[in-house]
C-alpha cells in the first residue's frame, strides 16, 4: 500500500508541465485557421471584385459610335479602363491594383487584379504577406 502512495506522490504535479505545452498548440492551431479563413475570404472578395469590374467595364467601355457606324460590338479599352480605379477604390479591398485588357475587334474583356494580404496573427510563422491575384471576364452580348 505504501509503494502504491509513493508512486502516486511521485506523479503529482505531472500535468502541470503538459498544460502549457497543450495551450501554445491549441493557440497556434487557433492562429492558422483564422489565417487560412482570412485568406480565403480575401481571394474570393478579390475574385469577385474582378468579375464585378469586368462587367462594369464592359458595359462603360461600349463603344456606341463604333456601333452605329458599323453594328459591331466592340470595347474601347481606354473608356473601360478609366472605370477601374474607381471601382477598387470603392470596394472593401482599396489597396487592390488591376489593369483591363480587350482583345481587339471582340465584344470580351479581362480585368486582371492584385492584392497584397498581409496576415493578423502569423507573421513570424507564415511571413508578412501573401500576393492573391484574380482575373474577371465580361463578353458584351446583343440582347
Amino acid at each position: 500500500m505504501s509503494s502504491i502512495r509513493a508512486r502516486v506522490a511521485s506523479e503529482r504535479g505531472q500535468a502541470i508541465f503538459i498544460m502549457p505545452i497543450a495551450f501554445l498548440i491549441v493557440v497556434i492551431l487557433g492562429a492558422a485557421t483564422l489565417e487560412a479563413g482570412s485568406l480565403y475570404l480575401r481571394q474570393r472578395q478579390l475574385e469577385d471584385l474582378a468579375d464585378s469590374i469586368a462587367s462594369d467595364a464592359a458595359g462603360f467601355g461600349f463603344d456606341e459610335a463604333e456601333f452605329r457606324q458599323s453594328g459591331t460590338i466592340t470595347i474601347d479599352e481606354a473608356v473601360a479602363g478609366s472605370i477601374v480605379g474607381s471601382s477598387i477604390g470603392i470596394s472593401n479591398l482599396p489597396s487592390a491594383s488591376g489593369g483591363v485588357s480587350v482583345v481587339p475587334g471582340t465584344p470580351d474583356i479581362e480585368v486582371t487584379l492584385t492584392y497584397t494580404h498581409d496576415f493578423i496573427l502569423g507573421r513570424q510563422i507564415f511571413g508578412a504577406t501573401q500576393q492573391l491575384r484574380a482575373t474577371g471576364n465580361a463578353t458584351l452580348v446583343p440582347s
